[in-house]
């Protein structure tokens, strides 16, 4: 990946807001997990960024990396106890609420240079230098730790991360906390895009058959031990259910990198050579949905409007009443006309509900 150059005053500015825009909406860290790691490699200038969450109780629950080549993804994901030895920095390290939240790889030590951690990871990625942030959340007895961010540089970087820089990807960890406290209840609607299919012995329930869809959908979905990286052949594992937290008959919508991954089951009347059989399978759809939101505030951030006026076209966009809008900004009656005024002329929009359904694309 190409690096990022030093953005202008005004460029930062955007990717700030926009930062925080997508980590307000509620949808969590997943599904802006790309969106997130472009605007904090923009805002610190890096070659790639990645993101680490973790769950609640502290378990690593899914990645996104911007550049890892396949066999590199598939180590990580199913060879984890490769990097869990003495001297290792994994993420479980980098989470431990212990010593400063960012910048703990900034000097790392020789003996990192000498670990899988570096050899199996870094190197083949073309990573030298890393800046990690480690972002936390309050909890009942204390800190949380929910996520670990990730910049890098490769060997032939003039310089590695500064002191400077270090700072800034530490401002980014408010925003990213909102990311966590503030998830809606319900999933929003968006548009869907690729279907896949998993043929189950009903039985059994192992897989029987996938379409190339449902491959490509299980491995950019990040979930360990699927094991569908790097192979020339793929097997999809017997306890495939169970590593996606599925019941048969059950249906489940999993957050994953670039949207949510609504996964259903339904009974399916097997075709065999006994004609008197009833043996019956189960058919696992896999279908992508792309949150609205996401697309809406990447448009809202390319439009000529200052940080307030962003923020009373998003309330547009997510349907809340004009009305409403006085509340959640806190501007008087008539500041808000006259920044509406703006933002309909920008925008190309008549009025209030107008403006809502250009932002969510359904014009």
């Amino acid at each position: 990946m190409k690096p990022s150059p030093s953005p202008s005053a005004a460029e930062r500015q955007r990717l700030w807001h926009k930062l925080d825009l997508l980590c307000r909406l509620g949808l969590g860290l997943a599904p802006i997990a790309a969106e997130v790691c472009s605007a904090l490699r923009g805002l610190v200038g890096a070659d790639a960024a990645a993101l680490f969450w973790l769950d609640e109780q502290g378990l690593p629950a899914g990645f996104h990396h911007e550049d890892s080549p396949a066999s590199v993804r598939n180590l990580f994901l199913n060879e984890f106890h490769l990097f869990t030895g003495p001297g290792e920095t994994n993420i479980l390290a980098l989470a431990r609420p212990e010593g400063p939240r960012v910048g703990r790889l900034l000097s790392p030590g020789a003996s990192y240079y000498r670990s899988n951690s570096h050899n199996l990871l870094m190197r083949p990625n073309g990573h030298h230098y890393t800046l990690d942030l480690r972002v936390e959340v309050p909890g009942p007895t204390g800190p949380v730790t929910r996520a670990v961010a990730a910049l890098f540089r490769s060997h032939s970087a003039v310089n590695g991360f500064s002191a400077a820089e270090a700072s800034m990807l530490e401002r980014a960890s408010g925003s990213l906390q909102r990311a966590f406290l503030l998830q809606n209840s319900s999933w929003p609607g968006g548009t869907h895009s690729a279907t896949g299919h998993v043929l189950l012995d009903g039985a059994s329930l192992c897989p029987l058959s996938a379409d190339s869809q449902a491959l490509q959908l299980l491995r950019t979905a990040h979930v360990r031990g699927l094991g569908l990286y790097g192979a020339n052949t793929v097997v999809l594992p017997k306890d495939l259910l169970a590593l996606l937290g599925l019941q048969p008959g059950e249906n489940r919508i999993l957050p994953v990198p670039h949207g949510l991954l609504d996964m259903r089951t339904s009974p399916l009347n097997a075709v065999v050579r006994n004609p008197a059989s009833t043996a019956t399978h189960l058919l696992l759809t896999l279908q992508l949905q792309r949150p609205y939101q996401i697309e809406m505030v990447q448009r809202i951030v390319e439009m000529p409007l200052t940080p307030l006026q962003r923020e009373i076209a998003v309330l547009a966009g997510l349907g809340h009443a004009r009305a409403d809008s006085l509340a959640l900004t806190g501007v008087s009656n008539a500041a808000l006309k006259k920044h509406l005024g703006t933002i309909l002329d920008v925008a190309h929009a008549s009025d209030w509900e107008d403006l809502g359904r250009h932002l969510r694309g359904k014009l």
